[in-house]
């Protein structure tokens, strides 16, 4: 049997929840994870595909959150 992958690269192809910064604002996004890499991640929601640097990623968690009081939530490249 093969090793487990490490996390996040374990949940490419699942649904995530992404919060991150924009200008010094946190935002936070639902979506897919479709790659991972050491410059980042890559996600798809709402029909488009957007890349997230490292140094912007704020944290990574595996689901959908509500988007109630979180952060300002963003749709991928439209504010």
């Amino acid at each position: 049997m093969g090793e487990a992958k490490p996390i996040p690269e374990a949940w490419i192809g699942q649904e995530v929840h992404v919060r991150y910064a924009e200008a010094d604002a946190p935002r936070s996004i639902n979506c897919e994870l479709t790659e991972v890499n050491d410059r980042g991640l890559c996600v798809e929601g709402e029909g488009k595909t957007a890349f997230f640097p490292w140094g912007n990623i704020i944290k990574v968690e595996m689901g959908h959150v509500a988007m109630g009081h979180v952060a300002r939530r963003t749709k991928l490249g439209i504010r």
